[in-house]
């Protein structure tokens, strides 16, 4: 698997570093041996901020249970107990087990906390919720891996199982900082406040949905102490490195689209993948399908050409391979795969077209079904090239348990890119692009809406779009996935959105961006 190549400026403009557990160990240490800042000054100001942020979340709240662990997060705790109870909340702190906080500065934090009243009492697994109390998760912090188990793992589940509001420091306990993995029980936030720098779990699924809302808090660590980051995280703003239309452009300056898909009773993939480019900016697009095809998938477009290219039996096969290097000849990227289905004849005309083609391409659906379980099979490509599986597919080219994928979304997304020698867009809730250097990238935002057939076609159309615009294969697959995201909460109907719906929010995602 390629290691993190740790850019310190972001592959897309926008981005923000995303920290690992270690690099945040690091940064503290550096901050009082180098910097002589006394290490519990940092604890003092990360409690202080913490219960800033939850006195802002929510005013009418006047009580707090809050749950500490033996060590650092344990001490972050009893400083957000002391500034609670001294804004005049009622507080009750317990720890798993009977352990009060035992480090140094957590020891210290606890001592003067009991000057002020507030003890630590051994923790309850049957005491009764209060909904009206926030309850803080204070437990382990960031340096755990695994399932919680014991004292802990009780403690972890009480908290999991809160009816009101839950507030974690740094991470939701059970929850891996660095890559978001859930191994057993797990808090899920409300709101995460972490301390210093963001942290890639709480971006990444399972993680994401156990982090609520995030919340970066300095405390004090100088600017000079940078850890190098684990991966970025792509807000809405990166949509804006899309190239916009200029005003003395042709079709051909905005990029040129040829789309290869459909076969029978697949014709509405091919159909959103060819329209979707459209509505990304491309300035044409054609569609290769299938002849026995083509008057269906025609009968959806308007816009886009629908060339027949030979098939066998309404399939791609070898026999179509010709046909479409005439219509890429002028295509400036090339997306293959929806709706292709997988009849043998088109894997080897997916194989030969993989060969041969220059453009940029991505490869998505049935494209990737052909790959097998082979993804170097791209990696001689003579263009640059963007594979977009969602867990399923990328577990099938790994030649891997899907929850092998689901478990270490990040991990499995790196080895990918870096087997295929490709951008590899791992679609899912916090989708990630990794290149195969091993830089990722984690998109910010999006909405269940895209839960739904097609969304995955509209994808494709909007990142082959983008490489026809002349863009690296990086910046344009984060591009298009913030896009896509964008046009997602923009169309979102709630459970009836469906994928034309996010197709034709694609132009008002990326305008907004633009400006």
């Amino acid at each position: 698997m390629a290691a993190a190549s740790h850019p310190s400026r972001p592959p897309v403009p926008g981005c923000t570093p995303l920290f690992d557990a270690e690099a945040m160990r690091q940064a503290d240490r550096a901050a009082s041996e180098d910097h002589g800042i006394p290490s519990v000054v940092l604890m003092e100001r990360a409690g202080l901020a913490a219960a800033r942020e939850i006195e802002a979340a929510w005013p009418d709240a006047r009580s707090a249970d809050i749950l500490v662990g033996p060590g650092n997060n344990g001490g972050d705790g009893m400083v957000v107990a002391r500034h609670l109870a001294e804004a005049g909340w009622r507080v009750r702190v317990a720890a798993p087990g009977g352990r009060a906080p035992a480090t140094p500065d957590a020891a210290l934090m606890t001592r003067i906390a009991a000057t002020l009243g507030i003890d630590v009492a051994p923790f309850d697994p049957a005491a009764p919720h209060d909904a009206a109390a926030v309850a803080v998760d204070a437990l382990l912090g960031t340096g755990a891996t695994g399932a919680p188990h014991g004292p802990l793992g009780a403690a972890v589940e009480w908290l999991a199982a809160h009816p009101g509001p839950v507030v974690a420091l740094d991470v939701p306990s059970g929850v891996e900082a660095d890559t978001g993995r859930v191994a057993g029980a797990a808090v899920r936030a409300d709101l995460t406040v972490t301390f210093h720098g963001d942290m890639t779990g709480l971006h990444v699924a399972p993680g994401l949905g156990r982090s609520g809302r995030v919340v970066v808090v300095d405390i004090g660590i100088p600017r000079l102490v940078a850890p190098p980051p684990a991966a970025w995280l792509a807000p809405r703003a990166v949509i804006a490195a899309i190239p916009a239309k200029g005003a003395a452009s042709d079709k051909y300056a905005s990029g040129s689209v040829l789309v290869v898909a459909g076969s029978p009773g697949l014709t509405g993939a091919a159909a959103l993948a060819a329209s979707s480019a459209l509505r990304a900016g491309a300035g044409l697009v054609v569609a290769a399908v299938p002849a026995g095809v083509q008057p269906l998938v025609a009968a959806h477009l308007l816009e886009v050409m629908c060339a027949p290219v030979p098939d066998e039996d309404g399939h791609l096969a070898p026999s179509s391979v010709d046909a479409v290097l005439g219509e890429a000849r002028r295509a400036s990227a090339v997306a293959i795969g929806p709706g292709l289905g997988r009849a043998a004849a088109t894997t080897a005309a997916v194989e030969a077209l993989i060969d041969v083609l220059a453009p940029p391409v991505v490869i998505d659906a049935d494209g990737l079904w052909h790959l097998g379980d082979a993804p170097e099979r791209v990696a001689g490509r003579r263009g640059p090239t963007v594979l977009t599986p969602h867990a399923g597919e990328a577990a099938r080219l790994l030649g891997r348990p899907r929850a092998d994928v689901e478990a270490d979304r990040l991990a499995c997304a790196r080895e990918l890119a870096a087997r295929a020698g490709a951008v590899v867009v791992l679609k899912g809730a916090g989708t990630i692009t990794a290149a195969p250097d091993g830089t990722a990238v984690v998109t910010d935002g999006g909405t269940a809406a895209l839960a739904t057939a097609g969304t995955g076609d509209v994808l494709t159309g909007a990142v082959a779009a983008a490489l026809a615009k002349g863009m690296d294969p990086l910046p344009a697959a984060v591009a298009a996935v913030a896009a896509h995201a964008r046009a997602g909460e923009l169309a979102d109907r709630g459970d009836g959105t469906i994928a034309s719906d996010v197709r034709d929010a694609l132009p008002r995602a990326i305008a907004g961006e633009h400006g």
